[in-house]
């Protein structure tokens, strides 16, 4: 399988957990599974978002690295990461979240949380901090990271 081929791959595994996290249930392991299947895809994005910076370092000739340091300093740079380091510099971009979220998935308490449902049994609203839940970002993250792919790689294949 080609780099290109197995970051679709991940993209869209990480859409099918993510939905399936969505229907969970109503039993008394639905919260759980929910978490599972919102960390799970969280954890297929940061794979996928490897393996586009890998098509690129692969493109670019560099030397082997992290996601995390090819996107901070890349040996050299290329337009196909600097686009991306420019979204990553917006805290509002979804790649800004995506890897926020991903920084607090590997931490002890983790990223998915049991409080998703912000309405009471008024109907009111509840407002937090972070307006969208992690399903919610997960799957904008999915939408405009496979939006984005096709103008990358053209750009890639200008080379």
């Amino acid at each position: 399988m080609s780099q290109r081929a197995r970051t679709n791959q991940l993209l869209y595994q990480a859409e099918l957990l993510l939905a399936q996290s969505a229907a969970s249930g109503d039993d008394e392991h639905a919260v759980a599974r929910r978490m599972a299947g919102e960390e799970g895809a969280l954890a297929l994005l940061e794979l996928a978002l490897a393996s586009l910076l890998e098509e690129c370092a692969v493109t670019a000739r560099w030397p082997e690295g992290s996601w995390r340091e090819r996107l901070a300093s890349p040996p050299t740079p290329i337009a196909e990461v600097e686009q991306l380091r420019s979204l990553l510099e917006r805290p509002d971009s979804w790649l800004s979240e995506l890897v926020a979220d991903v920084t607090r998935l590997h931490e002890e308490g983790g990223v998915a949380r049991r409080e998703e449902s912000r309405s009471r049994g008024d109907g009111l609203i509840i407002a937090a901090a972070s307006s969208a839940s992690l399903a919610e970002r997960l799957s904008a993250a999915i939408t405009a990271f496979k939006a984005l792919l096709p103008q990358l790689r053209e750009s890639s294949v200008e080379w």
